[in-house]
């Protein structure tokens, strides 16, 4: 069977992009299926999250799914999932497999010993510490996962398309907190 024709549960997972001592990591719920064909994290063409990324100062140059890998060695960026199983619609990703696959994530993270952890999407970190975002908040959150920073930021996928303004401002203010670009109301 061709990796085309593959169904959900077939296909391979993304693999974790992850190294000790990175600055930030990305997390999402779980890899979607034109992602995991891809074999590239948020490959999927309606997702906005690459040129968001691309904008924030985080990284100095337009980059794309296929320099993902590249990430990790280059600027110190990471990518992992909470949930290590292929499927496209998250919201069958039950909250019960979120929290058990909570202790595994956090290994995850602890291995890599990022600056800041910045989950893509508001579910998961929302399921993971239920009692934190209570404001609704996006940006930096009063906890730390693993020693690092906790961020949250609207998803960036198609159907999230309303928040993408919020998506970008969350990246560019986490881009001033790990000192890659400077405040907009700073002055030289």
């Amino acid at each position: 069977m061709s990796a085309a024709a593959e169904a959900p549960g077939r296909l391979r997972t993304l693999p974790d992009l992850l190294r000790p001592g990175l600055e930030l990591v990305f997390v999402g719920i779980n890899p979607g299926e034109r992602s995991a064909r891809l074999g590239h994290y948020y490959g999927h063409p309606g997702n906005a999250f690459w040129p968001a990324l691309s904008a924030s100062g985080l990284v100095p140059r337009d980059v794309g799914p296929e320099d993902d890998r590249r990430l990790p060695l280059d600027y110190g960026i990471g990518f992992t999932d909470v949930v290590k199983r292929v499927q496209t619609d998250s919201t069958r990703v039950a909250d019960a497999e979120l929290r058990a696959s909570a202790p595994a994530f956090r290994r995850r993270i602890a291995y890599a010993s990022p600056r800041a952890v910045c989950f893509t999407t508001t579910r998961a970190f929302d399921v993971l510490h239920p009692r934190v975002r209570a404001s609704g908040t996006w940006g930096r959150q009063p906890v730390q996962i693993a020693g690092a920073e906790a961020w949250v930021m609207p998803s960036t996928s198609g159907r999230a398309a309303g928040y993408r303004a919020d998506a970008q401002r969350v990246l560019r203010e986490l881009a001033v907190a790990l000192g890659r670009r400077e405040s907009a109301g700073a002055t030289s």
